[in-house]
């Protein structure tokens, strides 16, 4: 038995939903409405619904608002995406931009640098940085104090 595809489940899915919304999806016109609703074209909505196609990236938020649903579960449930992948880096314990400083002699560390030479080298190389940056960030202050004299 074969299983059911992701366009037939996020269908499914967001069939469901909108009958626990009130729309009578057999009524007349209620596709319209649901397709105002989602910004989207009353024939894409009804592919969507019968399980035909997905729908464009963009109308993922618009669909999960419009049902009261939330997004990161539909695309969970349907399959379009799996729990890891919508995870944070805080939930995964990755780090990221904005995380918290580390010294020196941690990085050399992360980076398994035993050898003084080596961890001299990257001290170095940090300090050049930082020093090239401050030149660059008074060159673009209009030349710092210097300038001011």
């Amino acid at each position: 038995m074969r299983s059911e595809s992701v366009r037939a489940r996020f269908g499914r899915l967001v069939s469901e939903a909108a009958q626990r919304a009130g729309y009578d999806l057999n009524r007349r016109g209620t596709k319209a409405d649901l397709a105002r609703e989602m910004g989207m074209t009353e024939t894409a909505v009804g592919r969507m619904i019968s399980g035909q196609t997905l729908p464009d990236p963009w109308a993922y938020e618009r669909i999960a608002k419009a049902l009261g649903l939330d997004l990161r579960d539909l695309l969970i449930e349907s399959g379009i995406a799996s729990p890891e992948s919508l995870s944070t880096p805080s939930q995964t314990g990755a780090t990221g931009v904005g995380s918290d400083s580390i010294t020196l002699e941690e990085a050399a560390n992360a980076l398994g640098l035993s050898d003084p030479l080596a961890r001299e080298m990257l001290r170095a190389a940090v300090e050049r940085q930082r020093r090239f940056q401050d030149a660059e960030q008074d060159a673009d202050d209009g030349g710092g104090a210097a300038a001011q004299g």
